[in-house]
């Protein structure tokens, strides 16, 4: 097992990594949707929305390897691949409401009430599924750690 305080930096350099790689090709396909719809008059929301979801994914599935090395506890590593299913499932229920909503077969408030209750109860589950990954791994570094350690460390860099 790897030391807390270890893990937290690796979270957080591999986070920024992941960062720097996603924000250039998302940026680069987003100008792409817009140039098509500069010159066509069609927008494409339903794949800018798909394709926004990529980076997300690419995150958890560095994220989900990364924790995978940190302990080999069959319960833990099997609690950190029902997470990044969760995650996976997001955008593939997300293309299920906006296919419902373009296929007239629910309304737009429903899909506002839906997405609402989606995003909470996924919020939730994260926040389950790092208490449980916690309860079995007492070094296991939460996404609140880790928010408040990025955090701070902005803040250090604004007052440098």
């Amino acid at each position: 097992m790897v030391d807390h305080e270890v893990r937290l930096e690796q979270m957080l350099k591999d986070d920024e990594k992941r960062k720097r790689q996603m924000v250039i090709p998302l940026i680069g396909v987003m100008l792409l949707f817009f140039l098509y719809f500069w010159k066509t008059d069609i927008l494409l929301l339903l794949p800018m929305i798909i394709v926004g979801q990529v980076p997300l994914l690419y995150h958890a599935w560095h994220r989900k390897k990364l924790l995978l090395s940190f302990n080999e506890n069959t319960r833990y590593q099997q609690l950190v691949r029902s997470e990044f299913a969760s995650k996976f499932a997001q955008p593939l229920l997300l293309l299920m409401l906006i296919a419902s909503v373009e296929l007239e077969w629910i309304t737009l408030l429903t899909f506002i009430i839906a997405a609402f209750i989606g995003i909470l109860s996924l919020l939730i589950l994260s926040v389950r599924f790092d208490r449980k990954l916690k309860e079995i791994d007492p070094l296991h570094v939460t996404g609140v750690e880790l928010g408040h350690v990025q955090l701070q460390r902005k803040k250090r860099k604004s007052e440098a």
